[in-house]
């Protein structure tokens, strides 16, 4: 079977470097900001609208809609043919790799090693039949399959673009102060991953820190979206290093 740098190395040009968290470079989601904020309007929106925020969101890489890791994270949960399949295991090597160096500095923002992964479910009206992609991903992963739980469903409360809420996901067993590593494909403005992480720590939790895929960035959004997506076009993607190796250097 394929190495996860076989599937990866050819795609390295297709992702984008995460800037460390610093001026002009939002905190939570490495987003950029409006000019003299720390956090950008979408985290600050949805963060205020649950009990627990989470500050500990690690994307793994930047991308623009229409892009090819934009395509990537968007097909590889439709359908079950040969090219989702293929698009899945692109994403499961996608975190595998970055675990493979990061899961450290991860455990870092948490106070220790998770002890339990788990994927964010479907919000979709439908549902979705079966085994989530994500979590057929998450389940290739060595490093994080021993510790996977589906803890999260989807809950009472709806959950939309900006629009957060601590019940819009219930957690299928009480925790006990555990510590929580949630991994998502994608962060738009993260209504849906600080709904889930608020659930968690109501839930009992002790820590919750969050692995994203991809965060989607908008260079005409503002100047200093722009700058982030100026400044990745010189600067090659590597998984030698995440955002917050660059914010340690």
């Amino acid at each position: 079977m394929a190495s996860a740098a076989q599937y990866t190395d050819p795609n390295l040009h297709t992702y984008t470097p995460v800037p460390a968290a610093g001026p002009g470079v939002c905190a939570v989601c490495r987003s950029g900001p409006r000019p003299g904020h720390g956090v950008c309007r979408s985290c600050e929106e949805v963060m205020q609208q649950v009990s627990y925020p989470t500050p500990n969101v690690v994307p793994i890489s930047l991308y623009a809609l229409n892009s090819q890791l934009w395509h990537v994270l968007r097909y590889y949960k439709d359908g079950s043919g040969p090219g989702s399949e293929l698009l899945g295991l692109q994403v499961a090597a996608i975190i595998a790799r970055f675990t493979a160096r990061h899961l450290r500095c991860v455990a870092d923002l948490l106070g220790g090693d998770p002890n339990v992964v788990t994927s964010m479910p479907s919000t979709r009206v439908e549902g979705r039949p079966g085994r989530h992609p994500l979590e057929t991903a998450v389940a290739r992963v060595g490093a994080l399959a021993p510790r996977y739980a589906p803890l999260l469903g989807r809950g009472p409360a709806h959950v939309d673009h900006k629009l957060a809420d601590d019940d819009a996901f219930i957690v299928r067993r009480r925790l006990s102060g555990e510590r929580v590593l949630i991994v998502d494909d994608t962060l738009t403005t993260g209504a849906r991953l600080q709904s889930a992480g608020s659930a968690l720590r109501l839930n009992g939790a002790s820590a919750v820190a969050a692995i994203v895929v991809g965060r989607v960035i908008d260079p005409d959004w503002n100047e200093n979206c722009r700058r982030i997506c100026d400044q990745a076009l010189t600067t090659p993607f590597s998984f030698d290093k995440c955002c917050l190796c660059r914010e340690a250097a």
